[in-house]
């Protein structure tokens, strides 16, 4: 894949993600449709890996929630905007991650940092309100997302290593 194509894609979803934060509701079934497609465009081999990724950052959200740490503007629960956001994201991170050489090291650090870095600007764009102090908040989606994110790309940490050894 040229270089050009793979910033585009990683900026379409920057702006993705953007739209699901700042419209939610408003453009809940263009999200869905959205993160079906997504789906549907992710290869066959994948999936499976892309919807259980996808179930557990909805069960992470849905956790963090009933321990008061946060809530979603629109109410109890994950909202179905999110769930879509979550679909896309597991979707994209898959694709991503297969283009990158990073190992768990690496991922530990991202998701530690670019995790909370989300919720927080998610917050600020109204999207969610922390019911707990920014620092046992934060904390947390730290420790949850340095787990989440290497756990998430090991399909694509294992296909590296075995291409890696292979050499």
């Amino acid at each position: 894949m040229n270089t050009l194509r793979f910033w585009l894609l990683t900026l379409g979803f920057d702006l993705w993600w953007t739209l699901a934060v700042w419209g939610r509701e408003s453009v809940e079934l263009l999200l869905v449709v959205g993160a079906l497609l997504m789906l549907f465009f992710t290869p066959p081999e994948r999936r499976k890996w892309v919807l259980f990724a996808c179930a557990l950052g909805i069960a992470m959200d849905g956790i963090w929630g009933a321990l008061s740490l946060f809530s979603f503007s629109d109410g109890a629960g994950v909202p179905l905007w999110m769930m879509a956001l979550w679909l896309s994201f597991s979707a994209w991170w898959l694709w991503f991650c297969s283009h990158l050489s990073l190992r768990w090291p690496w991922l530990v650090l991202l998701g530690a940092v670019s995790g909370p870095l989300a919720y927080y600007l998610g917050m600020r764009l109204d999207a969610m309100q922390l019911e707990a102090s920014p620092w046992q908040v934060f904390s947390t989606l730290a420790l949850g997302w340095a787990c989440f994110l290497p756990i998430v790309s090991l399909p694509v940490l294992r296909k590296h290593q075995t291409l890696r050894s292979l050499s």
